[in-house]
């Protein structure tokens, strides 16, 4: 009888988390993930050594430059709208300032790009001529990625899924096609096309939502209190991400500027290729996971359980998937990248220890306290382990070139994470003190 409630209580949470569309979003991240390692090998194997190391620092200067992103509208654009989600009019107006905010924050970007060849610590002169050439690039990039928040608010997750597939599919096709007929720079200036054509195919997915919110003949423009709250947040949201993009892209950019040669820095992406392209089974839940706990965020009884049980399957799950993986990792460079990038091995295996960390506790953390608009303490955490990471980096490369970029790495999410679970926990608990007491 156990066994048998049991089954039907997996089976009742499977048929909740269909229907939620969670495995809309699941399925097309993972096809998305596969398209972009099967990408990233074709590139490999397409591009000599040297070439795919000027390849790979390029797109590490372009996310430094790019750090800022959109100064943080996304994120308050996702939030603001889901909490009004009863409030077509309310939204409207959000949706408006969040079009104009964007636009206004692309053009801050496009100019960084612009004009970093005067304040950008280049190495390699390649990238010096190109970068400029992507100085419109973040308009188009941020534009198409409110079209994909309008479909996450409104829980469109079957839309969302064949954007997420299109996005990866298009991104690939165009690159492998403008890398064969112009080499290097039509690898990079591929960006333009398939960004573009992402941005085309969001508009298509959420052009009824667009109309409905525009249908609501809403005139007036965001009351100003609101605007300044709203540029608070996604400031807030954007100084944590920032600070998170940039633990990712610091340890690439030091060894591009301590090493500074194009084999040291394909070694180091090769190995950490499959690593970071699994973080896309973090990031599928984050997706999934964030509208609901925004919805909720009142809800601390609904917040302390679900928590738990996000914590609990991440912890199991990603632990076997990582040792698995950790144990095949020899077999899975001969078939992937052959024995040239078998020194990127070590590399690898320090990284997927990272991933766990990373993965199952820090990634759903930060989520849900940025749900709960308890932004600081991501704040604080990742700029403390910035600068740790930052001169740890220093340290550990000149000790043991590439690989002390991977162990700092590693052991920066490892920290993170501690801090994060611990604080959410003893947050959850004095809340629900605070609740006891009143009663």
């Amino acid at each position: 009888m156990t066994e048998f409630i049991a089954k039907f209580k997996i089976k009742d949470k499977i048929q909740k988390l269909r229907k939620t569309g969670f495995f809309s979003i699941f399925l097309s991240t993972v096809l998305s993930k596969v398209i972009t390692v099967l990408g990233g090998i074709i590139l490999v194997r397409f591009l000599s050594k040297v070439d795919y190391g000027i390849y790979a620092y390029i797109n590490n200067c372009y996310s430094m430059l790019f750090l800022l992103n959109d100064f943080g509208i996304s994120f308050a654009t996702l939030q603001y709208l889901t909490e009004n989600i009863g409030n077509k009019e309310k939204q409207m107006q959000i949706f408006k300032y969040s079009i104009k905010s964007s636009l206004i924050a692309s053009i801050v970007t496009g100019l960084l790009i612009l004009l970093s060849p005067l304040f950008y610590p280049y190495t390699m002169e390649q990238a010096k001529e190109i970068m400029p050439l992507l100085c419109l690039v973040p308009a188009i990039t941020i534009l198409g990625g409110l079209m994909s928040i309008l479909l996450r608010v409104n829980f469109e997750n079957k839309k969302y899924g064949k954007l997420q597939i299109f996005t990866t599919s298009i991104t690939y096709i165009v690159l492998i096609i403008l890398s064969i007929i112009w080499g290097l720079k039509g690898a990079i200036l591929s960006r333009y096309v398939y960004q573009l054509l992402i941005l085309f195919y969001g508009v298509y997915l959420a052009y009824k939502i667009i109309i409905k919110l525009k249908n609501t003949n809403s005139k007036e423009k965001l009351p100003k209190n609101e605007r300044k709250g709203f540029i608070k947040y996604a400031l807030a949201c954007q100084l944590n991400s920032s600070i998170a993009s940039l633990m990712i892209n610091i340890d690439t950019f030091l060894i591009g500027y301590m090493i500074a040669t194009p084999e040291a820095v394909a070694t180091y992406n090769v190995g950490n290729k499959i690593p970071y392209a699994l973080t896309f089974l973090s990031s599928c839940i984050a997706i999934y996971i964030t509208p609901h706990f925004v919805k909720n965020n009142k809800d601390l009884k609904w917040i302390k359980r679900n928590f738990n049980s996000l914590l609990k399957y991440s912890i199991l799950g990603f632990g076997i998937m990582c040792i698995g993986l950790i144990i095949l990792a020899k077999l899975i460079f001969t078939i992937l990248f052959g024995e040239q990038y078998y020194d990127s091995i070590p590399i690898y295996i320090v990284l997927m220890i990272g991933l766990f960390f990373t993965s199952a506790i820090k990634v759903p953390c930060s989520n849900v306290l940025g749900a709960m608009r308890k932004i600081k303490i991501n704040i604080i955490t990742n700029s403390v382990c910035l600068i740790v990471n930052f001169v740890s980096n220093i340290v550990f490369i000149n000790w043991f070139g590439v690989i002390g970029a991977a162990i700092t790495t590693t052991a920066t999410n490892i920290i993170v994470s501690i801090v994060y679970v611990i604080y959410l926990k003893k947050y959850i608990k004095k809340k629900e003190t605070q609740v006891n007491d009143t009663k």
